[in-house]
């Protein structure tokens, strides 16, 4: 677990619940897919079976209601099986 999960965020999260593509540019161009569990105007908390590492940099593609489509893997949890949650946050 990385040293930002349950720090004072800078703004509010929102239960948010969707599916959505990702990819990690500077490893593969596999397309993976990933559930939200709540967002905010600087990050999201989503769940994945893909096991990022922390600082890892992904494109986000989808019709979630954020302003960016990059993001920075903040944290990463082992949350049951083979499925990953993790704290992102957005970039420009």
């Amino acid at each position: 677990m990385g040293s930002y999960e349950g720090k004072e965020r800078r703004h509010h999260r929102k239960i948010y619940v969707s599916a959505f593509a990702y990819r990690f540019p500077g490893r593969s161009s596999e397309i993976l897919i990933g559930v939200t569990s709540n967002i905010s105007d600087s990050g999201m908390c989503v769940y994945s079976d893909s096991c990022p590492h922390e600082g890892d940099n992904m494109e986000v593609r989808s019709s979630l209601p954020v302003p960016f489509t990059r993001a920075t893997v903040r944290w990463v949890k082992k949350d049951v099986d083979n499925l990953y949650k993790m704290g992102l946050m957005f970039v420009d």
